[in-house]
């Protein structure tokens, strides 16, 4: 029974490692494997969370990835990379890094394992696929297969290889669902100075669609001259693509002092403005926020940079506290599609197995990792989505292989 895998990416290498026994080749466009794992977490591996839930995750069916994630946990994961000699580490975020904090020592420790299970075909470009005959069409050579395994990636870091051809060449075949781009950065309707380009700060972005709150993250965000970006931004990235795909309106909300309350805040710049009332009301909060932030926020608040801290009114203390802690920026579009990190949508889960990850319309066709309409949200559930849903594959076709000798 001839295997072969679409992708020598994270879940090419995933699924290939657990592959023990089968007759399996793994095919990629490009001159090496994991590519594309090589840039996860800015070249550190983020490769899951030890704060696990399935709200982290997104499909057009929110029920398809839970088999697959409850049958190779996070937990499991960590203790796979052990075996294979990877030692690991946390953060109080529950990000999990490998110790060495290098990709590229992940990449290395499974390609070895997954070579031990399969033989590696590179710089092969599939132009076609005949599903009913078994057939692979690459540039190179033509392949005969029994069982084709899809794992290579979606849309995003088309350098990578993940240029999205396999869903041209499979889409009148095998239904897809719309495509966008996830963990990336926004346009926003608002702008702020030239001083404040570059800027990041740590506080609390919330997320609004029409109006409703839906999700919030707490880290670093950084102000552009397009607009946002920052790990906070990415944590919600997601979401505001989807809802940018959906037609509705997201807007974020920045708190740039999330540890003080309103009323508390109010209080702490009273008290400041009745300390020093011949200070500037900006040199009040230099010890508060950025310095280059002081002249928009104060804008935003129809503030005048020359007032005295003596002559802000009521109304004056409102609006600062009001923008300190609830700076409101409308999302346009997506900024960086070329570098977003994760694929949104992709083939419909409606028409794969959610146990065993087979197609449902084609026998002996199968999915891992991006390459389906399941998407993570930034903090290492994507890698382990591909783990997961290898994981649930590979078992799958090693079972088989099993009952055919």
């Amino acid at each position: 029974m001839k295997v072969f895998v679409l992708g020598a990416g994270v879940a090419g290498l995933a699924f290939a490692s657990f592959a023990e026994g089968l007759d399996l080749t793994v095919i990629d466009s490009n001159d090496f494997a994991g590519r594309k794992l090589l840039a996860t977490g800015n070249g550190r591996c983020n490769f899951t969370n030890k704060n696990f839930s399935y709200a982290y995750y997104q499909s057009s069916d929110p029920d398809f990835f839970k088999k697959a994630l409850d049958g190779f946990t996070n937990e499991d994961l960590i203790d796979y990379f052990h075996q294979l000699g990877i030692a690991t580490t946390s953060l109080p975020s529950g990000r999990c890094y490998p110790l060495t904090m290098s990709a590229k020592s992940v990449r290395d420790v499974l390609y070895l394992k997954a070579r031990e299970n399969a033989k590696f075909i590179f710089n092969e470009k599939i132009i076609d696929i005949d599903l009913d005959k078994g057939l692979l069409i690459g540039q190179n050579n033509k392949y005969k297969y029994d069982i084709l395994v899809l794992a290579g990636g979606g849309i995003t870091l088309k350098n990578s290889g993940s240029d999205g051809s396999i869903y041209k060449i499979l889409e009148k075949f095998h239904p897809i669902s719309k495509i966008s781009y996830g963990i990336t950065n926004y346009k926003t309707q608002e702008k702020l100075s030239k001083k404040a380009k570059g800027c990041k700060v740590s506080g609390k972005l919330s997320l609004y669609i029409d109006g409703r709150l839906r999700k919030d993250s707490t880290d670093d965000i950084i102000f552009q001259a397009y607009g946002l970006t920052g790990t906070a931004v990415f944590d919600l990235s997601n979401e505001i693509s989807l809802a940018l795909m959906a037609g509705k309106k997201p807007e974020v909300r920045v708190d740039f002092l999330p540890s003080y309350g309103q009323e508390e805040l109010g209080t702490k710049i009273k008290t400041l403005a009745g300390r020093y009332p011949q200070r500037l009301i900006g040199q009040i909060l230099l010890g508060l926020v950025n310095e280059r932030l002081i002249g928009d926020i104060l804008k935003k608040a129809r503030i005048d940079e020359s007032l005295f801290a003596k002559d802000l009114s009521e109304r004056d203390m409102d609006m600062l506290v009001k923008i300190l802690k609830q700076m409101t920026f409308h999302i346009r579009d997506i900024y960086d599609r070329q570098n977003a990190q994760v694929s949104l949508g992709g083939f419909s889960t409606k028409y794969i197995d959610k146990q065993t990850m087979a197609s449902k319309i084609y026998k002996n066709l199968y999915f891992c990792g991006e390459i389906m309409d399941v998407s993570g949200s930034c903090g290492g559930y994507n890698i382990q989505w591909a783990f997961s849903s290898a994981k649930a594959a590979s078992d799958t076709i090693r079972s088989m292989n099993v009952q055919n000798k």
